[in-house]
């Protein structure tokens, strides 16, 4: 996958021409991250907008009592950053490289230009933004609604469909665990279960999604529960 095909597919970076989409790619910067390396931290000042060419990027952050909240996993083609960008504030979140990953990285002042030329993206940016916050009330509503087994089945649903329907996912236990805030017990315990219903098998590092559309009504109606 190349930073070409990533700025291509980007939600926010479709809607331009052909040109200037390439030029992002010679203007922005590639970066490298091994695995477990901090990208940046809560409170950083960099403002600078990341575009994901290779590899998933975790987003975590402190609550007030100082526990590790995790947010969000993000993928190829997805982008962070835009929130400094717009409004001067620090990180909110710890962003920290799941597996080797790559990043294209446009500064502050790359990104300000392209705005500049091209005002269009403002309304688009803004859009997203939205689409995210509402993303995070639906996990809120999840987490006080859902039952552990319910949401660990949600999770598969969404990595599915963010992975554009594959159905082999490179994802731990543990990783579910932090991102849903709960014990790698509870989420091997719903593992346990869909794999007697044949909906999943669970290899090293990997689970296999044997059945999409059963995991589906399992969200709705709690089968696992």
């Amino acid at each position: 996958m190349t930073a070409q095909d990533n700025i291509d597919a980007h939600l926010l970076f479709a809607m331009l021409d052909e040109a200037t989409r390439a030029q992002l790619c010679v203007e922005g910067k590639e970066v490298r991250y091994r695995p477990g390396q901090t990208i940046h931290r809560q409170g950083d000042h960099d403002r600078s907008l990341q575009v994901i060419i290779e590899g998933q990027v975790r987003f975590s952050r402190l609550d007030r009592d100082g526990r590790k909240v995790n947010a969000a996993v993000f993928g190829p083609g997805e982008s962070f950053g835009e929130l400094p960008l717009l409004t001067g504030r620090p990180r909110t979140h710890d962003a920290v490289a799941v597996g080797a990953v790559r990043l294209l990285r446009l500064s502050d002042r790359q990104f300000r230009d392209l705005l500049n030329r091209k005002p269009e993206l403002r309304d688009r940016l803004l859009a997203e933004l939205a689409e995210r916050l509402v993303n995070a009330a639906d996990r809120l509503d999840s987490a006080l609604r859902l039952s552990v087994p319910q949401r660990v089945a949600q999770f598969l649903v969404a990595e599915v469909e963010r992975g554009a329907g594959a159905l082999s996912l490179h994802v731990r236990q543990s990783d579910i665990a932090d991102a849903l805030g709960v014990t790698r017990e509870a989420v091997a315990a719903a593992l346990r279960k869909f794999r007697a219903e044949r909906l999943v098998e669970t290899r090293y590092r990997a689970i296999d999604v044997l059945d999409l559309d059963a995991l589906r009504l399992a969200v709705g109606r709690g089968a696992a529960g």
